[in-house]
């Protein structure tokens, strides 16, 4: 069922429009997932519920599911507000005058109060967390890998209960430009995924073809790739996705650029990013342009690493890997518009 794609479906309904920040090719994604291809056999877990959007189109799904009978949804969250875009939501769309790090538990409750039955909540840290050793994941939605721990986390803790050939891995985050190292960490585990949808809104669909190795999940969540090897694995991501989303991740590999070397590295990266890209009117492309408008190299190292300085420095391999990827982008602009020109010609 999953190679129908039935979210493609013009008729295709996504189960709940509560509230939340997801798009709605993302809500159909989710509830058709979960509707046609969930066959009952693992867990559906909700990694980064919020206010519960994505929770209620998985429960949707499990309630429109004949072969879902007893089963619920996992729904991670701390439910506290760590970042000033969720208070801000919160109030606009909910009325809720929201403090950083209050809880928003109770907004959640109401959003999925429909499904209440099918749900079950998990607060807290996701890093002090774990998931039963004895229980298989089919659907994992991502939405919670907001830092490199973060990511490590659900890496070590869950990636190694999906069941090869069966479950689907759903990374919300995979196309915003500041979390550049999850299409690095998927191209790193790339011998055991297929992708399965390229792009809904900011999301990718993975199923687990093989089993990966414990040591290679380890050596993943501590993601200490050299900037070379994560610009090689961006681009490579670049090919697999194919259009638009190989655009989508130029956006990436200019915020990796400009965590590791700076705002001014990083404006040179955007305007040859801008000016090879032609999704103007795309708002994807248009809402990660947004986000780049206010790039700030200490904001991401900190929000990556929980400070600064905590993120090692270039080394000069680094510095000439950089100079010398970038002569050949240059070199590359330059060449492409005359090959265009003339297979169109």
């Amino acid at each position: 069922m999953v190679d129908a794609k039935p979210w493609l479906d013009p008729s295709a309904q996504a189960g709940s429009y509560a509230l939340g920040l997801l798009g709605l090719e993302e809500r159909k994604l989710l509830y058709q997932l979960v509707r046609y291809t969930y066959t009952g056999e693992g867990a559906v877990v909700d990694l980064g519920s919020f206010c519960g959007a994505s929770t209620c189109c998985l429960a949707a799904g499990l309630r429109d599911n004949p072969r879902a009978a007893g089963r619920h949804v996992d729904a991670y969250d701390s439910f506290i507000a760590s970042e000033p875009y969720l208070v801000d939501f919160v109030r606009t769309h909910f009325g809720d005058q929201l403090q950083m790090g209050q809880s928003f538990a109770a907004i959640f409750r109401r959003v999925t109060s429909e499904f209440a039955d099918l749900i079950e909540v998990h607060a807290g840290d996701l890093l002090e967390q774990s998931w039963p050793s004895d229980k298989p994941i089919e659907i994992l939605f991502v939405d919670v890998a907001k830092t490199l721990a973060l990511s490590g986390k659900v890496l070590t803790e869950f990636f190694e209960h999906l069941t090869p050939g069966k479950s689907i891995v759903v990374h919300q985050d995979f196309y915003h430009p500041t979390a550049f190292y999850l299409p690095v960490v998927m191209d790193f585990l790339m011998d055991h995924f297929t992708i399965i949808e390229a792009g809904r809104d900011w999301s990718v669909v993975f199923r687990l073809e093989t089993p990966i190795p414990q040591e290679k999940l380890q050596t993943a969540s501590q993601y200490k790739f050299s900037f070379a090897q994560q610009q090689a694995g961006l681009r490579r991501m670049m090919r697999r996705v194919g259009m638009p989303g190989s655009d989508y991740l130029r956006l990436s590999e200019c915020a990796a650029i400009g965590t590791h070397f700076g705002e001014q590295q990083f404006r040179s990266a955007l305007a040859a990013a801008i000016r090879q890209s032609r999704l103007e009117t795309d708002h994807v492309w248009s809402d990660g342009l947004a986000w780049c408008s206010d790039f700030k190299a200490s904001r991401i190292r900190t929000r990556l690493y929980g400070t600064a300085s905590s993120m090692p420095p270039p080394t000069s391999a680094d510095k000439a890997h950089l100079l010398l990827s970038a002569f050949v982008s240059e070199v590359a602009a330059r060449i492409m518009p005359g090959v265009r020109q003339r297979l169109t010609g």
